[in-house]
């Protein structure tokens, strides 16, 4: 493989170790889509939740923003994960900054990967094309705004 730091490394060791993490991840991820008890890295046996227990009401809906930029065009888009709840095209949102309110919109459109969606659920990556040009940044948190 190489020198690293005056001691030569063996590409057997850096595949080997590939090829663990490969089958742990495996296993939790089919662990994860099954609902059915896991091991642990410490030997734990865990429930794994299955997606229909992951159903959470919409008032707890949060969008943690990784990365903001814009498209002429279409508008602001900001990049991020869903932490909790489901979010659609046409919800009104507001953005929160340290638990602040920093700004309200909506959401005209969903994309992941190069796909048009109408909603993202708990753990997709994907961005959010937001109506008007606000200010909002990275680190802030994306939530349905109150209704009423």
């Amino acid at each position: 493989m190489g020198w690293l730091f005056g001691r030569k490394r063996d590409s057997e060791d850096a595949n080997e170790m590939l090829r663990r993490y490969n089958e742990a991840e495996a296993a939790r991820l089919a662990a994860m889509t099954s609902g059915v008890a896991g091991e642990t890295a410490t030997g734990d046996s865990t429930r794994v939740p299955t997606s229909a227990s992951l159903s959470v009401p919409s008032g707890s809906t949060e969008f943690l923003v990784e990365d903001v930029f814009t498209i002429t065009g279409r508008g602001t888009v900001a990049t991020g994960t869903v932490t909790s709840g489901v979010l659609r095209v046409d919800d009104d949102i507001v953005v929160l900054r340290d638990g602040a309110l920093q700004a309200q919109t909506r959401i005209t459109g969903i994309e992941m990967f190069r796909k048009h969606v109408k909603e993202v659920t708990v753990g997709e990556l994907s961005g959010l094309v937001l109506r008007e040009k606000i200010e909002i940044a990275r680190g802030d948190v994306i939530r349905p705004a109150p209704s009423g």
